[in-house]
Order: structure tokens, then C-alpha cells, then sequence
């Protein structure tokens, strides 16, 4: 299990093992800290090696360029910027290097040279030290920023150049973060106060320096939007082109909903403590975070996660691949799976066809696209190992019951019609058959003004709608769903009683006995015409052998795994075609089930 928690959850998790289990919360924030540096330094390594994957960020666009200082300011000794305090380096500045290249490359020599040698190498050490990197540190006043202090005392030690940059006056740092400030000071650490009316300028000249920029301004705690100076501090930081590394989570993020909250840093890494927080498992949250790190704190989780619970899962490979038993060698067609694709319409059969096919290919021993009358014709000329059975709009209900006898699941929805004749057979289906039913596109559009109305359907139900279907369920828009994806989800469960998939980026599942998962595989190239039809078809053949949530996670996360692996085969992440999802779907199955990752490293 990789737990994930809300805001909430996580104040309980360190608020148990400070109160109850008698954790200090300054060794909690000692453990973050070295923990981040650990990261830090990994990465650090894996720049200095020339590694792929870890270069540093593109330029910023021309419209907000940085204005580069005259001359070297790293880790320079920066004059006060007078009468309001701030500006100047608190102690520990060092002088900068000599000037040309030359000099430079010989006092980073006589700085490896001098470091003392104390660290025995051994496979847990994150980097060969001293680190060779500039690191600028933004602090807040909070408790994200006094991990910043434990991190630059870190890389400090380790011997990479560091500069810390406090938003704050000093005397707002009280607490645990107190201590670490005064150690970090004490042991010679260069830090700069940047309150409130301060020039930001020592800070713009430090990062066009810098290799790295951390981000330890707020924390998981923010819950108002971010203005005035500490957003044009996080403007300063986004402008920046070296590398930039959140702590906990990109300052601005609102870990729950995963939204920004004003200003919000644009993280390249994101080192988060404890457990993954929702909040960056949104598609924004996603794409603010980039690659997420967690790291311990040093206390064991199962006694306390006992007693605060957590909000969600990340789906895992292993546990996928212990669905995916081996068949019985007497198995035949019907014990397979025995599925009915009611889809398709004039003009729309591509749909029919990509959800039928897709469903062989994930096991189903046999698949019927049942559709309208008028367009079976052209359905029968285009399919070899599907069978076809067609709706006569004169007797809806009949011509669906005879279909209906003796399958085990059922997809509908995908090019099926928005029209009345459509809307009667839909109703007929997911209100009235008693088995099991994924409900995706045009068969979910035929309850919008009356979603409550899926929770009196006989049988099981997997609807799968992307963003824009369940804005039209729950009568909001697909930007509104984007921004609380996981309320709205939450929502529409309470309301159809059924398992609800929310698709795009992060896939939630949301399932009616308050558990939800969450997929951290694919990529932008699943964008594409028909790759939801292929999901539709996936979980009606796992159906077949799985209850609905295990089906539906497992249906997520091989569809998602198909596009990492078509990605990693063409190192591309655009022009994967939908049938070709279907394609990778036995390989990938073979690979999980016999716990072997597909995705090459």
C-alpha cells in the first residue's frame, strides 16, 4: 500500500507521533531535512555525472526576463538594503571567487582539497562530497521554512556553496524552525533577510548563480492565496533557470485540492514528507510538483496511519499483477469473459469497434457489439473475431434482452447516440439488467439532470467519465471538476452509489465504501482520439474476473502503462493511436502478472 494524505490527515500523523509516541517535533523536522538533503545531493551527483533527465530548466520566456547582476554575486557579501533592514547577509558570508574561469576552477580545486574527508564511501551515500553546486535556500517564517534550514545546514556540511534567503524578518522564526535558523547561523551559514519591502535583488543575483534553488516557503498549512511580497518572491524564484526543488509541496500548491492557491512555484522536484499529499497527485498538482520524492521521518507508520487513516492509494504494479492469476488450462470462451459492447451508432462505429477490440485483447473469450439496426450492416463488414447483434427500434427492450442473456458484462456508452430511442435503451440497460455494467460517454450524458437516478440501477456499476462529463452529471463545469477533482469525485459517488473513475492525468477511482486510488502511470501521448473507449473495453473484460474496483484499478493502470511503454518504445509523447493501447494489453499483463516491470528503466 502507498498511502496518501490530505492536509488534515498529515497535521494528525505528526501531531500522533509528537504527542503520543513522544517524537520530538524537532527530530521530525531534523529527519525531513536530512532526508531532502539526501535527494539534494543524489541530484546534485547526478548533474555533476552529466546523467540524462536532470539538466537544468529551460530559459524563461522572453517576455519576464532576468536581469543578470553586473558581477559574480555568489555567495557574495550583498549590501544592506538600508533603512528597512534586509538585504544583508545575517553571518557567514564568504568572499566571492577570484574573477575568470581560471580562478574559479582553481578555488573549487583548493575547496575539494581542503574538505575533510569524513564520509567513508558505501552504496547509501547519496553523493561523493564535497558537493559541487550552488544552492540557494528561500525560506519562510513557518515550519516549511525551518526545513530549509535543516536542508542548507545539510548541504552546507557537505560542502556545496550555500546561501539562505529568509522572506521574513528573523524574529518571526520561533519554535522548532527557530533552532534550526540558530544552528544553521551558528555554524557559519550565510543568510539574507528579505521581509517585506525589501529589494529582492540580492536574491535575483544569487540565482542567476545558482545551480540549485529550494523552495521552503509554505508547507502543507497554506490555505489562502499567496500575495504581495512572498508572491513576488515566488515570481523571482519561478523566473530562475537552475534547477528548482520544493519542500513538502510547491509553495502556493493547496495540498488537498492540488490547486493553486494566487502565486504558486513551478517545481523541476518536489521532496515531500512523511507520505505523498493528494494535492500533488492532480493534474496541476502534477504538473507544479514535476518529479516527486518521499522521504521518511524517521518514525514507523503503521501504529500511527492506525489512527489518522489516509484519504487514498497510489495504485501499484505488484498489487495488479496479483489479480492477474493464471488460467486454468480447461478454461474455455465463456469462462473467459463473455462480453456485450452496446455502442456504436451511424457515423460513430470506430467507438463500437475500439471498445469491442479492446476488450479481447485484455481477455474477454468472447465479445458482442450489440448497435442500432441501420448501422449493423457496416458494423459486420468491418469485424472478424467479433460478433455483431443489432437493436430494432421498433422493440428496444426485447432486441436488448435477447443480447443481454447470458453475459457476464456489459460497456455502453461510446458512439451509442444522444437521441431518444438511445436515451430508452440506455435507461433499459443500466437502470434495469441486474450484472455488471461500465458506463462511459454518451450512456452517462443521458443522466445529466437526473445523476441520483443511477443510484437505483440493479447491479454494478463503473462509470468512467473524464472531467466534462462529470461537470455535466454534477451541472458544473470541467474546469471546476479540474480544481477539486477529488470532491467532485467523492461527490458523484455519493450520489450514483457506484464506482466512479474520474479520468486525465492522476486517474481517480472512487469507490462506494469511502476508499480511493489514485494512478501515477501515463503520459500526454493517452491524449488521444478513442483511448478512453479502449478503457471502457479493458474493465468490462477484467470485469469478467475481478470485482469492479479491482477491475477498474486494474483497467487504469495497464491502459496507463501502455502509453509508458509506447512512449519508451518511440520516445515520443504524441501520435499513439488508440488501437495501438490495445495492442501493448497481453504484453502488459504477462509482465505484471509475473511481476516484472514493463516500462523500461
Amino acid at each position: 500500500m502507498i498511502p496518501v494524505l490530505s492536509r488534515a490527515q498529515m497535521r494528525a500523523f505528526d501531531k500522533h507521533a509528537i504527542h503520543q509516541c513522544h517524537v520530538p517535533g524537532v527530530v521530525l523536522m531534523e529527519n525531513a531535512g536530512r532526508g531532502a538533503a539526501d535527494v539534494i545531493s543524489a541530484i546534485i551527483q547526478a548533474r555533476t555525472a552529466g546523467l540524462p533527465g536532470h539538466a537544468a530548466r529551460p530559459a524563461p520566456h522572453p517576455a519576464a526576463p532576468l536581469q543578470a547582476p553586473a558581477r559574480t554575486l555568489w555567495p557574495a557579501t550583498l549590501p544592506s538594503s538600508g533603512p528597512s533592514g534586509g538585504g544583508g547577509p545575517r553571518t557567514g558570508s564568504v568572499p566571492p571567487p577570484p574573477n575568470g574561469r581560471r580562478d574559479v576552477e582553481d578555488a573549487r580545486a583548493a575547496r575539494v582539497r581542503s574538505f575533510p574527508v569524513r564520509h567513508v564511501p558505501s552504496p547509501g551515500q547519496p553523493a561523493t562530497y564535497p558537493l559541487n553546486a550552488r544552492v540557494a535556500v528561500a525560506c519562510g517564517a513557518g515550519n516549511n521554512g525551518g526545513d530549509g534550514f535543516v536542508v542548507a545546514r545539510h548541504l552546507l556540511a557537505r560542502g556545496a556553496e550555500v546561501q539562505v534567503f529568509l522572506a521574513a524578518p528573523s524574529e518571526k522564526v520561533t519554535g522548532d524552525s527557530r533552532i534550526n535558523h540558530d544552528a544553521y547561523v551558528d555554524l557559519g551559514g550565510a543568510l539574507i533577510e528579505l521581509p517585506p519591502g525589501a529589494s529582492l535583488a540580492p536574491l535575483e543575483a544569487a540565482l542567476a548563480e545558482a545551480d540549485i534553488v529550494v523552495d521552503a516557503l509554505f508547507g502543507t498549512g497554506l490555505d489562502r492565496p499567496i500575495e504581495g511580497h512572498l508572491a513576488d518572491v515566488i515570481g523571482v524564484l519561478n523566473t530562475a533557470t537552475c534547477l528548482c526543488i520544493a519542500l513538502d509541496v510547491p509553495s502556493g500548491l493547496d495540498a488537498d485540492s492540488g490547486a493553486p492557491l494566487g502565486a504558486a512555484v513551478q517545481a523541476d522536484e518536489t521532496v515531500t514528507f512523511g507520505h505523498l499529499k493528494i494535492g500533488l497527485l492532480t493534474p496541476e498538482g502534477a504538473r507544479l510538483a514535476g518529479n516527486v520524492h518521499v522521504v521518511d521521518l524517521g518514525v514507523p507508520d503503521r501504529p500511527i496511519l492506525a489512527q489518522v487513516g489516509h484519504v487514498a492509494e497510489v495504485i501499484r504494479k505488484e498489487t495488479i499483477g496479483a489479480y492477474l492469476r493464471p488460467r486454468e488450462t480447461s478454461v474455455y470462451k465463456h469462462q473467459a469473459g463473455n462480453v456485450l459492447v452496446i455502442a456504436g451508432s451511424s457515423g460513430k462505429l470506430g467507438a463500437a469497434l475500439l471498445t469491442a477490440r479492446a476488450a479481447m485483447r485484455t481477455g474477454a473469450g468472447l465479445v458482442t457489439i450489440c448497435t442500432w439496426a441501420d448501422a449493423a450492416p457496416a458494423m459486420e463488414s468491418r469485424v472478424v473475431e467479433l460478433m455483431t447483434t443489432a437493436i430494432d427500434p421498433a422493440r428496444i427492450e426485447a432486441s436488448l434482452d435477447g443480447a443481454l442473456a447470458g453475459r457476464r458484462a456489459v460497456a455502453i456508452g461510446p458512439g451509442f447516440g444522444l437521441d431518444e430511442r438511445a436515451r430508452a435503451a440506455v435507461d433499459h440497460v443500466v437502470l434495469g439488467w441486474d450484472g455488471l455494467k461500465v458506463v462511459d460517454a454518451d450512456a452517462l450524458t443521458h443522466f445529466v439532470g437526473r445523476p441520483e437516478a443511477l443510484a437505483t440501477a440493479r447491479g454494478s456499476l463503473v462509470l468512467t467519465p473524464h472531467s466534462g462529463e462529470l461537470g455535466r452529471l454534477l451541472g458544473r463545469s470541467s474546469r471546476a471538476i479540474e480544481e477539486d477533482r477529488f470532491g467532485a469525485v467523492r461527490e458523484a459517488v455519493a450520489l450514483t452509489r457506484a464506482t466512479v473513475l474520474l479520468k486525465g492525468a492522476r486517474t481517480v477511482i472512487a469507490l462506494p465504501d469511502g476508499r480511493m486510488f489514485i494512478c501515477m502511470a501515463g503520459n500526454p501521448a493517452l491524449a488521444t482520439a478513442g483511448s478512453g473507449d479502449v478503457l471502457t473495453g479493458m474493465i468490462a473484460a477484467l470485469l469478467c474476473s475481478m470485482e469492479p474496483s479491482a477491475a477498474a484499478s486494474a483497467g487504469v493502470l495497464i491502459h496507463a502503462l501502455a502509453g509508458d511503454v509506447w512512449r519508451a518504445q518511440t520516445g515520443s509523447d504524441r501520435g499513439l493511436l488508440a488501437s495501438e493501447i490495445a495492442e501493448l494489453v497481453p504484453g502488459l499483463i504477462a509482465a505484471l502478472a509475473a511481476g516484472v516491470d514493463p516500462v523500461p528503466a
